[in-house]
């Protein structure tokens, strides 16, 4: 009964109070009636509510208190949902008691002049109404409690009221979203309990598939309902722009959720049952529980009701902030119209903030009212809160601007991955564009700049951003552009004092630190008149614009610091860790369970990923390239509003257009919205065929049909701006009006009306609406400008007044440029006239214009940004994808690096220009903590050119170069470089370089400050300008002297003028320290990163060597810290460090070459003490890192000039071998080198020095070398030392020591060739300097062939004779005593690269006279290379079956020696030729023979004079080539084809082609010849001819000028032609000698086979039927003796004779010869020698005794010699001739005979006698007293050609023709 006492005693106050309402004294009698009768239970519901309601209405405030009191108590105890039994006996239909009961309630509300009493009762029943947590109230009666205390709120004139209501209000409708929330709690649980129970599957993989079906029924939803309000939507938009102004109910078509039936709903309760306070906890037994009463489809149908209310209550504050105020209730906030929008907007946030998880979770769904279909609770409130936004995001009330900004972040924040494309619209169209406004309020701006900062706490958000945004080609860079109006922001100059920088810095300190802002639940703010007045600032003494530039300097370094945070490397490429954003503790119970994705960030948990979003959208490369190909277009475009032709070829290279035809690029023009408007009017107004055909498929692209005229010009004309020149402004307007009569053919008469009237609009335009008018058109003026234009017809007044008051009323303008005006705040009121402009000025007195133009344009950007959503609900609508826009979600930290690219320019010229201008230190901490921050990302991601632009900075910014300047910021920037050097050491790369050079500055300036005088420190930094040290070295040494003595008097001034405090500073341990960690963490950077560090630090070392390279005491920190990197990092493998020695090795060798000995000195003990150590380490066999490190000191012996350091590196190489010459490997090699640039040295202690450790080294570790490889090098060095000229005695030790070692070798054990076998071994390959390039050699060729080749390399390039000598007596001496071992393949090698090179001089003569002078030359040739020569014969008799398959090499060696120019070599060439063969003659094979017979034809061949018949053709020294190598030996020696067929040919005459019958020499008139010419073919005749003719017209027309009648000059080249000539003819005299004097031996005659006999023969013949021929051709000679060839007619009359002599010797040899090999060939011979021999007798007796003395004499031997021959005939033979030689034998008798001829004659007459007569004992007695012996008539053949004199050919400029040619 105690529950009743409430009610009795209400009742009780109501009877007293009845006075005389006798109703309700009745009723309230009956009530307590009841009561008594049921002690136990209440009666029946309506029985108690009769009388309370009856009370609400007295008026009175004691029953209506009471009674409200009651009732609300009743209501909270769940009395009136009890079924009432009179209702149900009545039957008839009423509303449910708990709808009646809180309708009594809000009834007792009249207005304002409700008593305050009953105002307050009203909201607390209505509260604990809706408070019951027994029985909830839905629907109707849920609103209509939320709109009556909405209502107590905005009217009561009490504030407690006020306030009480405004706190009701708050509690009822977040209790509402938290019912929500708990039945979410509960939806979620049953379906995982489903889960479990179906499958045992894991919870995180089925969880997305909770996810698709919500959403997959929304879209199905939305797919259906949009053909259904498409025509709605059509039907409203027309009605939209008609009216001009968009609005609520309009707009209410086109929302994506219908909602059209759903209204308030009826009033309902439902029951909350006891175990409901167990599903707070989401137990799964309470479900279970739960679940047995009830069924899913109940509960879900019961979740709905709750969902419902939430969509219901929502949905009316987003519709009450949406009204329109008028500007005189804009700004009175304590207005109802602007609390009620405070109030909604308040609790909208409010709602979004406290219960994000109702709007973001997948499992609060909604129903379509149309289809019945669930649609996410986000997608039915999205268009009320987007249309809330537009209406008042952009409004000029600071308080409304402020609740939007936190309503639009929290969109931002957690629900962006729905409202992509709406946050695009938002950003550029209202907040974005706000920063770009000029007048725009500061506090807007502020407020906004601290939503973006809340942006850039969250580097998820960012990502998002990006990806979403700046990768989608079709949006605007949003990041980028926030980025840049945030650099903008920061950068921009404030004028603030001290004083006001400090108290924003003390005010600032105490204000929540970032991500606070999310931590607890937000409530509205008091909106009580009382309490809503506007609230003072608390930094109003601060400037709005330094709270801004701050600010916006916080959020770029916050965004900095979240990539830093999304960029690290540990992060998993799913879902990130959540370290990076705060949490909220409200929502932390409900995380797992809501949230799908099961994140544990609550950026991330409020931000579910959607279905259309796949993690594989989410791919870097993709999107990278997304990104650049966006980037492509926006840099095309910009050149084209640059230069339209050239951004119209990019456009269509990159593919932006398809192609080059009219119609692509047209379509492009019109649709890309991007172009200026100025440049497509510029480009399509060109005059150009192409250019006009573009436009005018531009204009054919728009439809101007159905328009009024002035509606498409305006549409015509906002396409593109109009150009000023009026030719492309009339081909505009003809083609406009083309177009329009053609989509509007009955409007005018012709085209020509509209191309008029086009013009004159556009004139009126211009008049009506530019300042620079002072009298404008009149309405009459403009008809009487169109008179008679529509075909000599008029157009009607009314018309043109229509069009004339439009123009008036709407300028024509492009939209694009009153938008930018707009958005600047340049648009001014129009003003007209002096009377108009003081009228406004009267009437803005008072006003605030700025106030008023920024409600103006707030309007215009709601207006517009409704349009823009209006198109986009409609776009989304008929777009196939429903979903909406695909959005990205972020996973991967790879993004940061394109969007830190994209935007680094930024952050570096705002933080860069903030630290140089700032005094604050608190600014300039933060700037350098934005520069790490972008220093870090840009070295983690390799973006080169930013990391070093910041890099750059710090060393800059570090002002170590200026001590006395230094401040604290400069300071504060040098740690932080250190710190970034330790951090980000393995990326630094190039950067190192600036890390380093500060590190020196720093020493420098550790100096300073400790009293060193600043001139003798000098700035690294300056090292550039220091020019070359060999031009100033004097001048500079001048001004040190100077600068120091200057320096002196301020040395006792302290520290050199640096403060005291930045002395201090730069010697503290912190910086020593951070200097020290960066050296020792060398040891931990990657390979390439310790190079690059390397390759810095010795750039920095040589600026230091650089700039005071001429102190006393240059500076060398740099140059120790190389030495200390390099133990540090002496642990690293050697593959690393030998690409580090790389670069520190050739800084040695720069330092070590310099002029300044300390400085050389101290590189060089760096330098040993390094090789000491590295040497303490073993190297492993085939690793060369010894030699490489060692390299420097080579390379500064071969460089340094001073005499000290030279002896100071190798004593340096001295204490190395002896202190750890057990050690040393691949390094002996390095020190030979060393030891071999002593060698060439011309100081006698370098070179005594280097020989003495030489040869210590040879003599002890002579083994240890052998097996490191360094053989080659130690013959190379001892190589130098024997070529060392000026001391021959160091030269010859050398020598001796070389040939020496070879006997020590063949005895080392290390050395393979003292084991015998001759196996192969890896042997190091031989020195660079013989040709030899093997990688793998022989035995021999890493032993033998160095010896070898340092006895050739000294006897070719040696300079002093005696050691020339010595070297090729022991090269011979070595190959002849130990080459017996050697294998071909060696004889081969050492023949193409040793052997052969010897006589290279001949082949190649310039190489020679470019290292030798002439004489020196000589002497070479003279001496050494002869010498060669004949040792190399002596080589091959030797090892003659070892070197017989070389044959043909020493063949064309001698061919090389016998055709040179030089007559000495020639000479000695044949003469080791014919010692080639007599000394191997028993030893040659056939195909030996073949070999030395086709030499043999080789030479003859190369040295016939050919050119005789063709030296007079040339007559340009132009096309004299003159042949290679002298005489054509190009060549391999073989037998030609042009000899084969003659080797049998042994006619001359008969039947011979090249020979002419006896008859016809008989009879030849030419008596200066013994025969006629004889040529061999056309060409030669033509060749002999042609010239003759030539000549002669020359001589029939040579002018009578005194100068022409000169002898002929001959030039010095057609001299050196002539001479070649020549040369060949004397070597074929010298083969025909050679020929004689080899067959002068008998073994040579016997061993040779018959057929190469015959082939030589056939050479003889050749050779002599050439001379005969050119001796024949008497003109031909006449010519070449005009041209200069000799000083007398040439002939070949030696030639002639001395072959034929040769030639008829061996025949009549032959003929006599009785070997089987020699009869076969006998009959051939016979053959042609008699013939022969009568044509040589024929010939000798027509010789003229008087004129032709020289050639009887020359022939006169060779008749002898045939005579005798003849004679010696067997007897049938010589019977056989009888009759040809007799009559021969008689005309001789009428010669002038000599004793030889007479002797030779008496021989043949007494054998005629013999035998042809046959008379006995003539021959007998004549054989045996006058007879000559075979040797004699040999010798006396040989007479002739032997007297040949041996001059040298070096002295033809004479006339060598008299010693070899004969005379006419």
């Amino acid at each position: 009964m105690s529950s009743l006492k409430f009610v009795v005693s209400s009742l009780d106050i109501i009877a007293a109070h009845a006075g005389r309402n006798k109703q309700l004294t009745e009723l309230t009698e009956k009530a307590l009636a009841a009561l008594k009768e049921n002690d136990q239970q209440l009666p029946d519901p309506e029985v108690v509510f009769a009388p309370l309601q009856l009370a609400t209405k007295s008026g009175t405030i004691p029953l209506a208190t009471t009674a409200l009191d009651c009732i609300g108590k009743l209501i909270s105890s769940s009395y009136f949902s009890v079924p009432s039994s009179s209702a149900a006996q009545d039957g008839a239909e009423r509303a449910p008691l708990i709808e009646r009961a809180i309708d009594t309630i809000c009834d007792c509300f009249q207005g304002e002049a409700t008593l305050v009493e009953i105002q307050l009762q009203i909201v607390k029943s209505l509260l604990a109404a809706v408070l019951n947590d027994k029985i909830v109230v839905h629907g109707a009666g849920l609103l209509k409690a939320v709109r009556q205390v909405y209502n107590i709120f905005l009217l009561s004139r009490s504030t407690a009221n006020q306030q009480v209501a405004q706190g009701t209000l708050t509690q009822m409708v977040g209790t509402v979203f938290e019912r929500v929330k708990n039945r979410l709690h509960m939806k979620e649980a049953r379906a995982n309990l489903d889960k479990l129970k179906i499958s045992r599957s894991s919870l995180a993989v089925d969880r997305p598939e909770d996810v698709d079906d919500p959403d997959n029924q929304t879209d199905k939803a939305e797919s259906e309902d949009a053909t259904e309000t498409v025509s709605d939507a059509t039907h409203s938009g027309t009605a939209d722009e008609t009216a001009g102004k968009l609005t609520l109910k309009d707009l209410e078509h086109r929302k994506s959720f219908d909602d059209s039936h759903m209204g308030d709903g009826p009033t309902m309760v439902s029951q909350v049952k006891p175990v409901k306070r167990a599903a707070r906890s989401v137990s799964e037994q309470s479900t279970a529980e739960s679940s047995h009463e009830e069924t899913p489809e109940s509960l879900d149908a019961e979740d709905e009701a709750y969902i419902r209310d939430a969509y219901l209550v929502f949905r009316s504050f987003c519709n009450l902030s949406t009204k329109v105020l008028p500007p005189d209730q804009l700004y009175d906030t304590r207005g109802q119209p602007m609390r009620s929008k405070l109030i909604s907007l308040h609790l909208i946030h409010t709602l979004l903030n406290n219960n994000i998880t109702v709007f973001t979770s997948p499992l609060c769904t909604i129903r379509n009212t149309k289809n019945n279909e669930p649609t996410n609770f986000l997608q039915a409130i999205k268009y009320y809160l987007c249309l809330s936004i537009t209406r008042n995001g952009a409004s000029s009330v600071d308080r409304v601007f402020d609740v939007c900004c936190e309503i639009f972040w929290l969109m931002l924040k957690y629900m962006r991955s729905s409202f992509k494309n709406e946050i695009e619209v938002f950003l550029n169209e209202i907040y974005l564009a706000l920063l770009a406004r000029r007048n725009a309020p500061l506090s807007q701006k502020l407020t906004f700049i601290g939503i973006l900062k809340r942006l850039c706490e969250d580097p998820r958000a960012l990502v998002e951003l990006y990806l979403n945004y700046d990768c989608d080609r079709n949006v605007d860079n949003i990041f980028q552009r926030i980025v840049e109006d945030l650099s903008k922001f920061a950068a921009m100059v404030v004028p603030v004092s001290p004083t006001q920088e400090q108290q924003y810095e003390d005010s600032h300190s105490k204000f929540a630190t970032g991500g606070e802002w999310q931590i607890k639940s937000v409530l509205p703010p008091p909106l009580s008149v009382a309490l809503i007045t506007t609230h003072h600032e608390p930094d109003g003494e601060v400037p709005k614009e330094y709270l801004m530039k701050r600010a916006a300097l916080d959020s770029l370094v916050e965004t900095l610091r979240s990539l830093v945070h999304w960029s690290q490397p540990g992060r998993p490429e799913a879902n990130g860790t959540g370290t990076d954003v705060q949490r909220r503790p409200s929502s932390d119970d409900l995380r797992d369970s809501i949230d799908p994705s099961a994140s544990e960030t609550a950026s991330r948990m409020e931000t579910p990923v959607a279905p259309s979003t796949p993690v594989i959208d989410d791919d870097p490369d993709q999107l990278e390239k997304e990104k650049a190909r966006k980037t492509a277009m926006t840099n095309a475009i910009k050149v084209f509003n640059y230069k339209p032709k050239h951004g119209i070829k990019l456009l269509i290279k990159e593919g932006f257009i398809p192609s080059d035809s009219n119609e692509d690029i047209a379509r492009f023009l019109l649709r890309e919205d991007r172009l200026d408007k100025a440049q497509i009017g510029e480009y399509l107004g060109e005059g150009d065929q192409k250019n006009v055909d573009i436009m005018h498929a531009f204009v054919d692209m728009m439809d101007f049909s159905k328009k009024r005229f002035v509606d498409a010009l305006r549409e015509f004309l906002q396409a593109f701006r109009l150009p000023g020149e009026a030719q492309k402004i009339d081909r505009f307007m003809l083609k406009f009006a083309n177009r329009y009569v053609t989509g509007n053919p009955n409007a005018f008469a012709n085209a020509d009306t509209p191309y008029v009237l086009a013009y004159s609009v556009i004139l009126l335009n211009t008049d009506l609406h530019s300042s620079k008018v002072v009298r404008r058109m009149s309405k009459e003026d403009f008809i009487k400008n169109n008179r008679g234009i529509n075909d000599n017809a008029d157009l009607p007044d009314e018309y043109l007044i229509g069009i004339y008051e439009d123009i008036q009323k709407n300028e024509i303008v492009l939209k694009s440029e009153r938008e930018a005006a707009a958005a600047s705040g340049l648009l001014q009121p129009q003003t007209t006239g002096l009377a108009a402009g003081l009228g406004q000025a009267f009437s803005n007195v008072g006003r605030d214009l700025q106030r008023e133009a920024y409600v103006q344009q707030s309007e215009e950007i709601s207006l517009r940004s409704e349009q823009l959503f209006r198109d986009l609900y409609r776009s989304q609508r008929k777009s196939a994808t429903k979903a909406g826009a695909k959005f990205i979600s972020a996973t991967s930290f790879k993004h940061v690096g394109p969007m830190f690219d994209a935007t680094w320019m930024s952050f570096f010229s705002t933080l860069s220009s903030l630290t140089q201008k700032t005094h604050n230190i608190e600014v300039n901490k933060l700037c350098l903590e934005g520069m790490k921050l972008a220093t870090k990302i840009a070295c983690l991601f390799d973006l080169s050119t930013p990391r070093e632009a910041f890099i750059s900075f710090f060393k800059n910014t570090a002002n170590l170069n200026n001590p006395r300047e230094m401040q604290a910021k400069n300071v504060e920037a040098l740690k932080v470089l250190l710190d970034l050097a330790q951090t980000e050491g393995g990326h630094l790369k190039k950067s190192w370089k600036d890390v380093l050079m500060c590190i020196s500055q720093l020493d420098r300036l550790q100096l300073i400050s400790g009293g060193v005088d600043e001139s003798a420190v000098p700035d690294v930094s300056r090292a550039r300008f220091v020019p070359p040290p060999q031009r100033t070295e004097t001048t500079d040494s001048r001004k040190s002297t100077s600068s120091a003595r200057r320096g002196r008097p301020r040395a006792h001034t302290g520290p050199q003028g640096v403060s005291l405090e930045i002395a201090l500073e730069s010697r503290s341990d912190d910086v020593i320290k951070s200097v020290d960690r960066i050296f020792t963490n060398t040891a931990n950077l990657s390979r390439d990163a310790i190079i690059h560090f390397a390759r810095a630090l010795t750039e920095v070392s040589w600026d230091e060597i650089r700039v005071s390279g001429w102190n006393d005491s240059p500076r060398t920190y740099s140059l120790q810290k190389i030495v200390e990197i390099s133990y540090y990092n002496m642990t690293r493998v050697r593959f690393e460090w030998s690409h580090i020695w790389d670069v520190l090795g050739e800084h040695f060798n720069r330092v070590g070459c310099h002029a300044n000995t300390a400085i050389v000195f101290f590189a060089l003990d760096s330098l040993r003490q390094l090789s000491m150590r590295f040497m303490e380490i073993e190297e492993l066999a085939g690793f060369k890192f010894q030699k490489d490190f060692l390299k420097p000191f080579e390379h500064v012996m071969s460089n340094s000039k001073n005499v000290t350091v030279k002896d100071m590196v190798l004593r340096c190489l001295i204490q190395m071998i002896q202190a750890r010459g057990e050690n040393i490997r691949s390094g002996w090699r390095t020190m030979f080198g060393v030891f071999t640039v002593a060698a060439r040295e011309p100081h006698e202690s370098i070179v005594n020095l280097a020989f003495e450790n030489v040869t210590q080294v040879y003599r002890t570790r002579f083994g240890v070398v052998i097996s490191q490889g360094a053989f080659t090098d130690l013959i190379v060095c001892l190589t130098e030392f024997s070529k060392n000229m000026k001391f021959q005695k160091k030269s010859l030790q050398a020598m001796e020591l070389l040939k020496s070692i070879i006997p020590t070798m063949l005895k080392t054990p290390e050395c393979p060739l003292a084991h015998k076998p001759g196996g192969t071994a890896d042997q190091s390959e031989p020195n660079a300097k013989p040709p030899s390039h093997q990688t793998r050699t022989s035995v021999e060729e890493g032993f033998w062939f160095p010896v070898l080749f340092a006895f050739h390399d000294v006897l070719m390039t040696g300079e002093d004779l005696e050691v020339r000598s010595n070297a090729l007596n022991y090269f011979f001496e070595t190959l002849l005593r130990y080459g017996g071992d050697f294998p071909s393949e060696f004889w081969d090698i050492l023949w193409r690269q040793q052997l052969y090179p010897i006589f290279m001089v001949l082949r190649s003569r310039p190489e020679m006279t470019n290292a030798l002078n002439h004489e020196e030359l000589s002497v070479w040739l003279s001496t050494t290379m002869i010498q060669a020569l004949r040792n190399m014969i002596t080589l091959f008799t030797h090892y003659f079956e070892a070197l017989e398959y070389m044959l043909d090499r020493f063949l064309e060696l001698l061919a090389l020696c016998i055709c040179q120019e030089n007559d000495t070599i020639a000479r000695i060439g044949s003469n080791c030729l014919q010692q080639l063969i007599l000394q191997n003659v028993t030893k040659f094979t056939p195909e030996h023979w073949a070999k030395i017979v086709g030499a043999f034809c080789e030479l003859f061949e190369r040295t016939t004079a050919y050119q005789l018949f063709s030296a007079t053709t040339i007559n340009s020294t132009a096309s004299l080539s003159p042949p290679p190598n002298g005489l054509e030996l190009g060549g391999a020696l073989s037998p030609t084809s042009e000899t084969t067929p003659d080797e049998k040919s042994l006619k001359i005459n008969g039947d011979e082609p090249n020979g002419n019958s006896p008859a016809v020499e008989s009879t030849n008139g030419d008596t200066d010849k013994n025969g006629p010419p004889a040529t061999p073919n056309a060409a030669a005749q033509a060749a002999v001819s042609s010239p003759e003719n030539t000549s002669q017209q020359l001589e029939e027309f040579k002018p009578a000028n005194s100068l022409q009648q000169q002898p002929v000059v001959v030039t010095a080249a057609r001299r050196r032609f002539f001479n070649r000539i020549i040369s060949r003819c004397v070597l074929q005299l010298l083969m025909i000698e050679t020929v004689n004097e080899l067959f002068s031996n008998d073994a040579v005659y016997a061993q040779i086979p018959s057929p190469e006999l015959l082939r030589l023969m056939a050479l003889l013949k050749k050779s002599f039927l050439f001379a005969k021929r050119f001796n024949a051709d008497k003109d031909l000679r006449m010519r070449l003796w005009r041209e200069g060839f000799m000083k007398q007619p040439p002939n070949l009359l030696k030639q002639e004779s001395g072959s034929a002599a040769t030639y008829v010797s061996i025949l009549f040899r032959m003929f006599a010869d009785t070997a089987p090999e020699r009869l076969g060939s006998k009959a051939d011979v016979e053959s042609a020698l008699v013939p022969l021999c009568r044509d040589i007798i024929r010939g000798y007796i027509s010789l003229d005794e008087e004129s032709q003395h020289r050639n009887i004499v020359a022939w006169r031997p060779v008749v002898v010699d045939v005579l005798e021959g003849y004679a010696a005939f067997p007897r049938e033979a010589f019977t056989a001739h009888i009759q040809s030689f007799y009559p021969l034998v008689v005309e001789l008798l009428g010669k002038d005979l000599g004793q030889e001829l007479r002797a030779a004659l008496l021989l043949v007459l007494r054998r005629v006698g013999e035998a042809g007569l046959g008379i006995e004992g003539m021959g007998a007695a004549t054989a045996g007293s006058n007879a000559p012996s075979e040797d004699a008539r040999r010798n006396s053949v040989l007479s002739v050609p032997s007297v040949r004199p041996s001059p040298s050919m070096d002295s033809l400029s004479d006339d060598p023709s008299r010693q070899f040619m004969g005379r006419v």
